[in-house]
């Protein structure tokens, strides 16, 4: 216990983006990551939609899906639902 507290207070005082890694690593990311990592990943869903390879996913969006204790809500464009092309609307 002591020491997952004085991970969060290494992270509270750190500028950047901590993600606690499955195999028990802690991937990092310089401040503002989340930002870059949400764009990239709008890109790569506007691709999908258009037909187009996506791409890799982000970093950040790779650390999330390894993550120990994932959050669902995390914007990833390869989770997100796909529609079929030949549907008429």
């Amino acid at each position: 216990m002591r020491g997952k507290i004085l991970r969060l207070e290494r992270a509270r005082r750190e500028d950047g983006l901590t993600i606690e890694q499955m195999d028990g690593t802690v991937a990092r990311f310089p401040k503002g990551a989340w930002k870059e990592a949400f764009m990239h990943e709008a890109e790569r869903l506007r691709a999908i939609h258009r037909g187009e390879d996506p791409g890799e996913a982000h970093p950040v969006t790779i650390a999330r899906r390894n993550a120990r204790h994932p959050e669902p809500f995390i914007f990833d464009a390869d989770r997100q639902p796909r529609k079929p092309w030949n549907t008429v609307i």
